[in-house]
């Protein structure tokens, strides 16, 4: 049975959950908003599984990186709709067109943040961009594994714990399984994301209708967080943004994350996508601020997938350090900031913005 002595040895994957054989392990969400496995002992057989499968129970060593590439999809307008260069979108339409099933995360029609399967390209628009909060995976794995098992191919991205989550529940290697991983800088919980829609509501007295994490139209480097409700747009600079800034110092970010156990060339995921940051100084003639993606490829699977869609791309050959030069989530454990527990422990009484101003430094 599992014993959870500290919440920094959870990354809320639902692995456990999921491979439970008698139910008896549930995620809830904390005060914080995030969510652990509860067991029920009175249920609970020790069958052991639930330990089996946990990913901060079996961390990964590093490996070799086969290649590095800085990369753009060739149409810009789907360019323009991705967080960097659009890849993830021609990884996906692969698999797609192969028959296959893509799972990511979407925003529902709450705008909650939910692991979702698409079968059509017509469903694709809504995996593609950053979301930048936990996802919801309850029941993900099982539905997952029931397709693998029954033949059909299967693209499944998300951070690199969930990869590493999937991996254990799974507990065998699938041939007709990839996955994509997104370099993560940590994830907010959705207790705090719905509190800023909440806020937002209250400011404008309309409810938020679409939210872009990363809005180009003032260019990649100068990418904007955006809150839009029916007559406003909320939001500016992804650095200046409140829940951006509480997301990207470090405040509102799970425990585990403060040092991540899947980056650093830990990764389990056959291809790991990131904004290539730091593209203009290093490589500038390829820099058109449209977005490029840093594509770190893990495994021969990775390179099989990256060889088959690169006709579509303009790309180059770059090294795992210049990647991870100017992008430290590539390569680093970020840690929490000092003032996290105060954020959380006044949660319920102040205000996001009010929290942003006694914690954080005035822009």
């Amino acid at each position: 049975m599992l014993k959870l002595t500290s919440k920094q040895n959870c990354c809320g994957c639902t692995a456990c959950a999921s491979i439970c054989p008698k139910g008896c392990i549930a995620m809830k969400a904390d005060k914080e908003g995030f969510c652990y496995p509860q067991i029920d002992e009175a249920l609970c057989i020790n069958c052991g599984l639930c330990e089996k499968v946990c990913p901060l129970l079996h961390k990964p060593a590093q490996h070799t990186i086969l290649n590095v590439y800085g990369a753009k999809n060739c149409d810009d307008g789907i360019r323009y709709t991705s967080s960097s260069g659009g890849m993830f979108t021609l990884f996906a339409e692969q698999v797609l067109n192969s028959g296959g099933v893509v799972f990511g995360a979407a925003f529902d029609e709450s705008l909650q943040v939910c692991h979702t399967g698409i079968y059509t390209m017509q469903e694709l628009a809504k995996l593609r961009g950053s979301k930048y909060v936990q996802s919801n995976m309850n029941g993900i794995f099982k539905q997952v594994r029931t397709l693998l098992a029954g033949g059909k191919k299967v693209l499944f991205s998300g951070t690199p714990c969930q990869i590493a989550g999937l991996k254990g529940f799974l507990m065998k290697d699938y041939a007709n399984l990839l996955t994509v991983d997104v370099v993560c800088h940590g994830v907010p919980s959705a207790k705090v994301y719905n509190k800023h829609l909440t806020e937002i509501a209250e400011d404008t007295g309309e409810a938020v209708t679409q939210v872009k994490f990363r809005d180009k139209a003032d260019g990649w480097k100068r990418g904007k967080t955006l809150f839009l409700t029916e007559n406003h747009c909320m939001g500016s600079s992804k650095r200046r943004e409140t829940y951006m800034r509480l997301f990207l110092n470090n405040v509102s970010i799970r425990p585990s994350c403060a040092d991540c156990a899947f980056n650093n060339k830990r990764s389990l995921a056959d291809i790991t996508i990131a904004d290539y940051w730091g593209i203009d100084k290093q490589f500038p003639e390829f820099d058109d601020d449209k977005g490029i993606t840093l594509v770190l490829i893990n495994t021969t699977n990775g390179q099989q997938l990256f060889d088959s869609i690169k006709d579509k791309t303009t790309y180059i050959s770059t090294d795992f350090e210049k990647g991870a030069q100017y992008n430290l989530a590539v390569s680093k454990s970020l840690g929490l900031h000092p003032k996290r527990q105060y954020f959380f422990d006044n949660l319920e009484q102040k205000t996001l913005k009010e929290l942003e101003a006694e914690i954080l430094p005035p822009l």
